[in-house]
């Protein structure tokens, strides 16, 4: 039961990448271009989805393992594209 309910959480935690990288063009480029608005709302947005992913699947399951892994995956990737946007192009 332990394991299969850590298979889930890495299976979860996975799926964080894939949804920012629908929703937003790989960190390179980000950090490469300006601030725009356009650019906030899709890193709103593919927090947003992957955070309501993760609680979903949290709830549903009741593995506290997925709440905790896949949601250090999501905080990653949320302050890593915030950090990347906010940095000015030489």
């Amino acid at each position: 039961m332990e394991n299969q309910r850590l298979a889930l959480a890495v299976a979860v935690a996975a799926l964080v990448p894939s949804i920012y990288g629908a929703a937003l063009p790989p960190l390179a480029t980000v950090r490469g271009e300006m601030d725009s608005a356009a650019l906030a709302h899709a890193e709103a947005t593919a927090a947003w989805t992957s955070a309501g992913m993760v609680a979903a699947v949290g709830v549903v399951s009741g593995s506290g393992e997925v709440v905790v892994l896949a949601g250090a995956v999501a905080l990653t990737y949320a302050l890593l594209y915030r950090k990347a946007r906010k940095v000015e192009p030489q």
